[in-house]
């Protein structure tokens, strides 16, 4: 049986892919994966930085059934059956919600329809102005369709509003942290286990003896973890506590009066 669910971009209407630097490219290898989205909430998306062009692809796994959307058992108004296991034929997104004003999103596929069970590509870009600085909670909104017994029902129309992704989250900072190069005098890895629900470790790599400045900051800029490191030459390890922590995302900073190393890490429950 057909059934059509669809996908689609409104806020990218008068932009070109010209404007982008690299056109997104849908990853042939996550066909075989199940419905989700490359990265997903939890790895969220890249920091931006002020007057720096941005550009961050999301790779979309379409679903091949209702249920893989909108959970399994599912009942429609007016529909009294588990409408689940249909097969989705297609997808549109309708806007993408949230985005600083000077950024767009753009589509893999002009028509921006794509076909349930398949790879499709969106791409959030452009250059984030100095008025910009802070963060963006981002949505996408979902429309669409599917044929129920030879009549289409309406995903918007069966429940009133779409069919929302939640849980990105755009950073656009004033600067950018300083890479990890030769022109630094230590190296910061990415805690792991990332996400974590209690304890995570950190190395941190130090060329001398040193003291260095430990900071964990919420979203909001509020320090909720300092501390000093007597930093050994050579390997030195950081272990975090934050089981009195609130879920979510944390930027953990290290810093010796002329370097700063800034890292993100994501705590959550299981």
């Amino acid at each position: 049986m057909k059934n059509i669910l669809l996908f689609a971009l409104s806020i990218f209407i008068g932009f070109s892919v010209i404007a982008q630097q690299s056109p997104c490219e849908p990853q042939a290898s996550l066909q075989d994966s199940t419905f989700g989205l490359w990265p997903d909430t939890t790895q969220n998306l890249p920091i931006a930085v002020k007057e720096v062009y941005y550009e961050e692809h999301i790779q979309i796994k379409t679903p091949n059934t209702v249920g893989e959307v909108m959970g399994d058992p599912f009942y429609t108004e007016g529909i009294p059956v588990n409408i689940a296991p249909f097969n989705i034929d297609s997808i549109k997104l309708v806007d993408v919600e949230g985005l600083p004003e000077s950024m767009s999103a753009y589509l893999s596929q002009a028509d921006s329809i794509f076909d349930g069970n398949a790879v499709a590509c969106v791409t959030l870009y452009g250059t984030p102005t100095a008025d910009e600085v802070g963060q963006y909670d981002i949505v996408l909104n979902i429309d669409g369709w599917i044929t129920v017994f030879g009549a289409t029902l309406s995903l918007y129309g069966a429940l009133g509003d779409y069919e929302k992704i939640e849980g990105y989250r755009l950073i656009v900072q004033s600067s950018a942290s300083i890479g990890e190069g030769e022109n630094t005098t230590f190296t910061l890895s990415q805690n792991a286990p990332n996400p974590f629900s209690n304890i995570t470790t950190i190395e941190l790599y130090s060329k001398d003896y040193s003291n260095y400045d430990f900071l964990i900051v919420d979203l909001m800029g509020k320090v909720v973890h300092n501390e000093t490191i007597n930093a050994v030459v050579g390997l030195n390890t950081i272990e975090v506590d934050a089981s009195s922590f609130e879920t979510g995302m944390y930027f953990y900073s290290i810093r010796n009066g002329q370097d700063v190393l800034t890292k993100k890490m994501i705590i959550q429950d299981f």
